[in-house]
């Protein structure tokens, strides 16, 4: 179970809860209910609150997640416009709805359990593949959460996949419904069958003038120039602002002082970590230890292996608390220390080998602390420098102007289609790969303010729409050869198509195939099996279903995979195989329908908790939030 929880709950910060990854929560009913809250609490769930401090975290997280897919930053205004205040609160809710649940059902955690996933959890790997104490510390900072609260969001996570694992466990697929989807997906049929070819309607005349303008008209899009734009595209890359950089040698040594340590290669030290559920478990193994007891013994009454307690070789700062770090780097080599209390209980600490650190220096830093700082100064400045952009173009300042005064790259580029191509049908040289340069371009006009786009690499592009060609038809009499040649090869296409639906009606009417084919001078193939999924040269998509939805001996028609031929078929043998259970796709089949399954099972159950737990929303705290974050 705990290897399961370890592999499911890798990069648990990444990725958010269990819960937001696999349910899809339900609408909320609410009560008219007003009274009885703390100003603390936006809602409760079987009188369980959900704290405004909570609420307001995970609404900053999902405007910080937005903001980033679009590129700009987004306010709290828009946030509510795009409903992301009310999906949070949702999901919130779903998730206490949930833990509540977990717990009535008499699931817990313990502290072991909860810390071995913690430093196993790859968001908190440090460069040698343990775990990285300072690394976790700073990600708590960054998400302004404390250790505490940390830890028990961590619990509350295994806990709740203890119980998603719990109903999963009980799901089983229909034998009846997997059978039924594996003969429907591995049937086969076998067709006999005729091509046509473009030369079985012979020559097409030539048609008057009056047709072929009626056709012109008709078909004005084939005929037509595309509307063009010229655009200026200014660039802010985090690489022009890195390689732009000036550190000096002086700030170089002050910071190479300060940050002395992340150049350090700091004493490192094989270690194992026994843990205990009580102080007195923990000393009472700690004398028997002492006493000649194998270490082996001890561990394997606690339940574990001994690879369970194997820290691996870490430095001081990657053991989960200052106070085991402090034990296990005063340990002599060979020697288990008292039991220590820590942050999950008591632990008894053993050292195997020592590396001893390896102080740098300022010239063996310096380089890699240039570049560095360079990047995290590039990092900072990229956001003042758009805003002050912004400011610029808000005062009517050119963006050819603003690119000069801010170091910026420049392009002009002349007469490209909404396809970001020229009119010969080639990407003009320079132009930039960002995923939404064009729809800015083609969904503005001459003198907008276009907001910046997102380069997708750490900075954003700026687009100035110069000129607008507007799409033009192409004079008939240009183009009157052109026109001719399409009508011709419509014109063919269409009595093909009619030619085969002919044969189809002959052949459902009685007539052999072979028959059929002999009257038009062409012979009957026989297919090999063929299965819905099959697509080739011969047989399209389209064709490969219209002949599955025909029975044996049923004529039907369609286009060729490749080409312009027409293919008349005939049914001649279906093949249903037994299932067959032990082959990949049947066990990849029964898989997919069991994960559909616990979803499905998994949303009603959190929708029962929430309405027999009872869910609470305080909406004039929430009006009150709204109102004060509007602006």
């Amino acid at each position: 179970m705990l290897d399961s929880m370890r592999k499911a709950s890798g990069g648990w910060v990444a990725k958010g809860l269990m819960g937001l990854l696999v349910i899809s929560f339900a609408v909320w009913g609410v009560n008219d209910v007003f009274t009885g809250f703390s100003n603390t609490a936006v809602a409760t769930v079987g009188g369980e609150p959900i704290s405004v401090d909570r609420y307001e975290l995970a609404v900053d997280q999902k405007i910080r997640d937005f903001s980033q897919r679009m590129g700009q930053p987004v306010t709290r205004a828009d946030a509510r416009k795009y409903g992301l205040d009310v999906s949070t609160l949702s999901e919130l809710i779903g998730l206490k709805a949930f833990d509540i649940g977990a717990k009535q059902s008499g699931l817990a955690v313990g502290d072991q359990a909860v810390g071995a996933n913690i430093t196993q959890d790859p968001s908190f790997t440090g460069t040698f593949g343990k775990f990285d104490k300072q690394g976790f510390e700073l990600t708590l900072q960054r998400l302004g959460v404390s250790e505490r609260t940390f830890i028990e969001d961590r619990r509350d996570y295994l806990v709740r996949f203890q119980l998603n694992n719990a109903l999963a466990a009980a799901n089983e697929v229909p034998v009846s419904l997997i059978d039924a989807i594996t003969r429907f997906q591995d049937e086969t049929r076998t067709a006999k069958y005729i091509i046509l070819p473009p030369a079985s309607i012979g020559d097409i005349a030539t048609p008057d003038e009056k047709v072929l303008t009626a056709y012109y008209d008709k078909a004005a899009i084939r005929f037509t120039i595309p509307e063009t734009r010229d655009f200026t595209v200014a660039d802010l890359n985090i690489e022009d602002l890195i390689a732009n950089a000036v550190i000096d040698e002086e700030t170089l040594k002050t910071a190479y002082e300060a940050r002395r340590a992340e150049f350090d290669v700091p004493e490192r030290r094989v270690v194992t970590q026994i843990p205990f559920p009580t102080e007195a478990a923990a000393k009472a193994a700690d004398e028997r230890l002492k006493s000649g007891t194998p270490v082996t013994t001890i561990v394997s009454e606690l339940g574990l292996q001994m690879s369970d307690i194997a820290l691996g070789e870490i430095a001081r700062g990657e053991l989960l608390s200052p106070e085991t770090g402090d034990v296990a780097f005063g340990l002599p080599v060979g020697q288990y220390s008292d039991p220590v209390k820590g942050p999950l209980g008591y632990v008894i600490l053993h050292v195997s080998s020592i590396t001893p650190a390896a102080p740098s220096t300022f010239e063996s830093a310096k380089s890699k602390l240039r570049v560095l700082m360079a990047s995290e100064q590039a990092q900072n400045d990229v956001y003042d420098i758009q805003n002050a952009i912004e400011d610029a173009r808000a005062g009517g300042a050119s963006l050819e102007d603003i690119a000069a005064k801010n170091h910026l790259s420049l392009t002009k580029f002349k007469g490209v289609t909404a396809a970001g191509l020229d009119l010969k049908g080639n990407k003009p040289v320079g132009l930039p790969e960002y995923d939404d340069l064009m729809q800015q371009v083609y969904s503005n006009e001459i003198g907008d303010q276009i907001p910046p786009g997102d380069t997708g690499r750490g900075g954003y592009f700026w687009v100035n729409v110069d000129n607008v060609t507007p799409a033009q038809q192409k004079p008939f009499a240009d183009v009157r050869a052109d026109v001719e040649k399409l009508w011709k090869e419509e014109t063919r296409k269409a009595k093909l198509a009619e030619l085969a639906m002919s044969l189809t009606e002959r052949g459902n009417k009685g007539e052999t195939i072979e028959k059929i084919a002999s009257s038009i001078n062409r012979s009957a193939l026989t297919s090999p099996q063929i299965k819905r999924s099959s697509e080739n040269e011969t047989f399209s998509r389209l064709s490969v279903t219209r002949l599955f939805a025909q029975p044996k001996g049923g004529f039907t028609s369609g286009p060729v995979g490749f080409g312009d031929s027409m293919i008349v078929m005939q049914v001649t043998n279906i093949i249903a195989p037994e299932p067959d259970v032990t082959s990949e796709n049947y066990i990849d089949l029964k898989s997919t329908l069991k994960d559909a399954l616990s979803t499905d099972q998994l949303m009603t159950v959190i929708t029962g908790y929430e309405k027999t737990l009872g869910t609470v929303v305080n909406t004039q705290l929430l009006s009150t939030l709204a109102s004060d974050s509007g602006q």
